[in-house]
């Protein structure tokens, strides 16, 4: 897709009326970005296609991101930067992952938030903050074995962490049960954080 399309065209690509507010513009990518990211799709046609999908919206939030706030865009003023950056397709991380995870708990979407806890996970598999907090959510749904498999894992990471010479395998079987207060501690944190999430809302 050319670089230099036309400024009405990029708010349509992005679904946005003319004149929406930057927060706007970044809320509607951000939204697009998680229905067309081609890691999403397994079909190589689907996946090729949402590839071409990211590249439009991508070039469509860059124009729009180029365009200076105080001055509202208009179909026959050229962009400020000739040449805006472009963002690639592949840039997806386990902290981008995570702090969706992060979005979508707060808004109460827990379900979506689990999904992108695990695959920040899958990009980062000692993302110890990514099992804490898909095991509070576990929790909050009543998954508890799967908040316990995941809190215990937390602990196991930041101990390793902490004592570079730990192994899950040369531990005795004492420190397990010193652990489980952490784990407890840490549900009860995470439950609390939760219900506070649900009262604001």
């Amino acid at each position: 897709m050319r670089d230099d399309l036309d400024i009405n065209h990029a708010y349509e690509i992005l679904g946005l009326e003319l004149g929406a507010s930057p927060a706007q513009v970044k809320r509607a990518y951000r939204k697009l970005v998680k229905i067309w990211h081609p890691d999403r799709f397994f079909d190589q046609d689907q996946k090729q296609e949402a590839e071409e999908k990211i590249k439009q919206i991508n070039v469509a939030y860059n124009k729009l991101k180029s365009e200076r706030p105080s001055e509202p865009p208009t179909p026959d003023k050229p962009s400020s930067r000739p040449n805006p950056t472009k963002i690639s397709v592949n840039r997806w991380d386990a902290e981008t992952f995570y702090n969706w995870g992060v979005e979508n708990v707060t808004s109460g979407r827990y379900e979506e938030a689990i999904a992108d806890f695990t695959h920040a996970i899958r990009l980062n598999p000692r993302y110890i903050d990514a099992y804490k907090y898909r095991g509070l959510v576990c929790s909050q749904l009543g998954y508890e074995y799967r908040a316990s498999s995941d809190l215990s894992k937390a602990a196991q990471l930041e101990l390793e962490l902490r004592n570079p010479g730990y192994t899950p395998a040369s531990r005795s079987p004492r420190p397990v049960s010193k652990h489980r207060p952490l784990v407890e501690r840490l549900c009860q944190k995470i439950k609390s954080l939760l219900r506070l999430n649900q009262l604001r809302r």
